[in-house]
């Protein structure tokens, strides 16, 4: 199980801020689609949003472009493996298939992974309590 919470979007690990409102520079940001440019040392904070790999703060991120221009993410923490999964398609990407926890908002997003049999756990990011 991830820890997470909801506090200006999704709070991974409390170390990633993803679906935020407003970019937090105490996190790393993960937006949830593509900016218009890479501008990296053109912030004070640390913020993903265009695909490629990065590592920033001891943490691997791998940052996948899927369908409808969505940001798609495979963490690496610690020992852990997390994918946040916005893309169906990305599934398929053998990165992605790798993850121990996929993180998704969309119900589509569970039923393709319990369709494609996919091993490991998910867990939905809601910001209900369930």
């Amino acid at each position: 199980m991830v820890k997470i919470t909801c506090k200006n979007g999704f709070l991974i690990e409390n170390k990633l801020l993803f679906g935020f409102e407003t970019a937090d520079p105490k996190y790393i940001n993960l937006a949830l689609e593509p900016g218009a440019d890479m501008r990296y040392d053109k912030l004070a904070y640390a913020l993903i949003d265009y695909p490629g790999e990065y590592d920033i703060q001891w943490i691997g991120i791998e940052c996948f472009l899927g369908a409808n221009n969505k940001l798609n993410y495979v963490l690496t923490i610690s020992d852990k493996k997390i994918g946040i999964i916005q893309s169906a398609d990305v599934l398929d990407i053998d990165e992605v298939g790798e993850v121990k926890v996929r993180l998704y908002q969309d119900d589509k997003i569970a039923n393709k992974i319990d369709q494609m049999e996919l091993e490991w756990e998910k867990q939905k990011l809601t910001t209900e309590t369930e």
